[in-house]
């Protein structure tokens, strides 16, 4: 079967639609995300629902990328409708502007087309990819991760290209929780300031834990990851995975987005319940980080663990920091 053909029907398996009207909740977002009325919103659903080549993101896509954009207020069809626009827009602008030449992001597109292996797509534009595996109800898909410089080279050789010139993958921005953990000092750590001297390296022989590369490494979930399903969803692993009863202190809970949990720093005797999860495979954090999005910061924390037996374990570990404060919601912060 020709790839284009075949990229095409593997969207077009995906697109049942409902027979009942929008509800009104439903009408409220597409004003939200783009200001139509009512009215206005029908009509661009019903083309939508209408059209079978307009699913622009397989399941394994929505997957990845879901719980970052349903907290910017989006579901999967307001957000393909996002970046039919986008797509629109970036056709009519002539490439290599300066905010494109100097796009840090990363993006994630599904391989397909000109591109039916990374190797294949390394040879034939000249860019530096990732291979990334994702899943859905289609199971496992190939996909290509590049940064903003290589979309751009991507967009560009397509247009030269013939038998492809119409061909335009669906390039999905990722949004990662960032991970910068010092060498030098307990930079960063929940509930303390750890820019201070006293947190800083004092002597050759010392060293902070846990490293930026160490694998295996222990996290604290405190949210929608402690989940058993949610988390083995996130991180792709056949069985669930063995979460265990844990607790942190220095920091407090709060909310934003009216629904989404959120850690941040708190008073050194703050308490916060959770579970705690021993991450075997560099891959999986990826997963977690992509999950978390850059809402969230990867962040030192002492976890302590605690046995059916009643016997508590402190190790070093990591978790996720909320980095907006002022998108928290005006509520009183929950231990």
């Amino acid at each position: 079967m020709d790839p284009m053909q075949q990229y095409l029907e593997e969207f077009a398996t995906q697109i049942a639609r409902p027979e009942e009207e929008p509800a009104n909740q439903d009408l409220s977002r597409w004003h939200s995300c783009f200001g139509y009325s009512p009215s206005q919103a029908l009509v661009v659903i019903e083309r939508l629902w209408a059209d079978v080549n307009g699913r622009m993101l397989s399941d394994d896509q929505w997957n990845l990328i879901r719980a970052g954009r349903e907290a910017e207020g989006y579901d999967r069809e307001t957000y393909e409708h996002q970046l039919q626009l986008w797509s629109t827009d970036s056709h009519s602008h002539h490439p290599g502007t300066s905010a494109e030449l100097n796009d840090t992001s990363s993006y994630i597109f599904t391989l397909g087309g000109p591109f039916t292996d990374i190797e294949g797509l390394r040879r034939a534009v000249g860019v530096s990819a990732e291979a990334r595996s994702g899943w859905g109800e289609e199971g496992d898909t190939d996909f290509a991760c590049v940064d903003g410089a290589a979309k751009r080279v991507i967009e560009d050789w397509l247009g030269t290209q013939s038998p492809f010139v119409n061909y335009r993958p669906t390039f999905i921005r990722l949004s990662q929780a960032p991970k910068n953990l010092s060498e030098n000092s307990s930079y960063p750590t929940l509930g303390i300031d750890s820019t201070l001297p006293q947190h800083r390296m004092q002597g050759i022989n010392q060293s902070f834990a846990p490293a930026q590369k160490e694998i295996p490494v222990w996290y604290f979930f405190y949210g929608t990851l402690m989940d058993p399903q949610t988390l083995q969803n996130c991180i792709s692993i056949p069985h669930p995975p063995i979460l265990t009863p844990a607790s942190i202190k220095g920091g407090t809970l709060r909310t934003w987005g009216r629904k989404y949990k959120a850690l941040v720093d708190g008073p050194a005797t703050a308490h916060v319940d959770g579970y705690g999860y021993r991450v075997l495979r560099s891959e999986h954090e990826e997963y977690l980080r992509f999950r978390e999005t850059e809402a969230y910061e990867v962040v030192r924390c002492r976890i302590t663990l605690h046995s059916e037996e009643g016997v508590q374990e402190e190790v070093l570990g990591l978790t996720f920091r909320f980095a907006r404060h002022n998108e928290l919601d005006v509520d009183q912060p929950r231990s």
